[in-house]
């Protein structure tokens, strides 16, 4: 008996000397000033993001203190890129390897060229330009949130198998917009759907007080099944519905929305996280707390997993057949290995229900139906 208490004992104090794994995660957000938009659309949070990223770390320390390891995360938020990559380059010179990035188009380009990209495994959480998944892709750079052709995929699949082929579009004129634009129509070629009329709303007066008059006249066309909007601001998508000159349901960047995440979703265990994080933060989490959150939680797999924090042991793995991630989708994800991007369902979502998910049923692939939504590996003109 005696034995036995000296030996727990023993394993007891070897367990609390042992070294501890700690991991530095870098935060990394540029501050920018929305433009001006022409309608009173509802107020974007100022967290976020860093909020999804709070709280996996939270709840991934819960654990990793029985396997000896822990996580930091370290916050830098500028509007200055001089600050940000001052920041950068301090993070990565002391030997860390994990970065999320909330960067714009221009910013996350110049990163992407800087010598510092090869030294760390980088998350962009927050960006869906589909040309940092096609064009400009990078080994180094993983994005968790869902790119804009992947969500266009999604409801252009729904849409299509629900018959709402015949597609009056309306954008914008603003850069996003226009990026949004250039995937939908992407979209609509690939699923064999039909562009009846397209539109873009130039003007510059407030909507609010004569969509009633205006929109009716500006969707004049011949019959079309839904109207398709690429407003990334709501400068006017916000009003087509119930104003056009066609009784025809609305879709795209208004109406019936495709999302990484949202509210509504509350299968899988969804609904407890939404729980979880609406106490944490005291607000919806959104699509970048999401996508930070599933960053976090990929960095802690490979960690676990591993035994080990570093770039190349890190992005092997999590490149690998091995890696999988449960994250309240109904899906195992994974990262194609071809662009970086996360493997993930859409929800296809209106104000207050899902509607429903995509890939839709019927859309095949020959190795995982996920990759009809989005880059595909033939369209990939990078080099990793």
């Amino acid at each position: 008996m005696t034995m036995r208490i000296v030996l727990f004992i023993t394993l007891l104090f070897s367990f609390i000397k042992a070294d501890i794994l700690e991991t530095n995660i870098l935060y990394l957000e540029q501050k920018i000033q929305r433009p001006p938009v022409l309608s009173n659309v509802i107020e974007i949070p100022e967290d976020l993001g860093i909020q999804g990223a709070k709280i996996a770390v939270k709840d991934s320390n819960k654990t990793a203190r029985f396997l000896n390891q822990k996580y930091n995360l370290i916050e830098k938020i500028s509007s200055d890129k001089k600050e940000l990559l001052s920041s950068l380059e301090k993070f990565i010179n002391e030997k860390n390897s994990f970065v999320l990035l909330k960067v714009e188009d221009d910013f996350l380009k110049e990163l992407i060229k800087n010598p510092l990209f090869k030294k760390a495994v980088f998350f962009n959480i927050a960006n869906k330009n589909s040309d940092f998944r096609q064009s400009l892709c990078n080994k180094n750079l993983l994005h968790t949130i869902a790119s804009n052709a992947m969500l266009y995929d999604g409801l252009i699949q729904f849409l299509v198998k629900r018959d709402f082929k015949d597609i009056f579009l309306i954008s914008g004129t603003k850069q996003k917009d226009l990026q949004i634009k250039k995937d939908i129509k992407r979209a609509i070629k690939k699923f064999n759907a039909n562009i009846i009329e397209e539109k873009q709303w130039a003007y510059n007066t407030d909507i609010r007080r004569k969509a009633a008059d205006e929109l009716p006249v500006f969707t004049q066309a011949k019959d079309y099944d839904v109207i398709v909007t690429a407003d990334n601001y709501g400068d006017f998508g916000e009003f087509v519905y119930f104003n056009s000159w066609l009784p025809r349901p609305l879709a795209g960047t208004q109406g019936l929305t495709p999302k990484t995440w949202h509210k509504v979703i509350e299968q899988w265990g969804a609904a407890q996280m939404q729980n979880r994080f609406e106490k944490f933060a005291s607000r919806w989490m959104e699509d970048e707390d999401f996508a930070a959150w599933i960053a976090i939680r990929t960095i802690v797999a490979s960690v676990s997993k591993t035994k080990n924090n570093d770039m190349k042991t890190s992005l092997d793995y999590i490149y690998s057949k091995d890696f999988e991630l449960g994250a309240y989708k109904g899906r195992k994800l994974t990262y194609r290995d071809f662009n970086g991007q996360i493997r993930m369902p859409v929800a296809l979502v209106q104000p207050n229900a899902l509607v429903s998910t995509s890939p839709q049923d019927g859309f095949l692939h020959p190795t995982n139906d996920l990759d009809t939504l989005g880059i595909a590996s033939f369209q990939v003109e990078c080099k990793k």
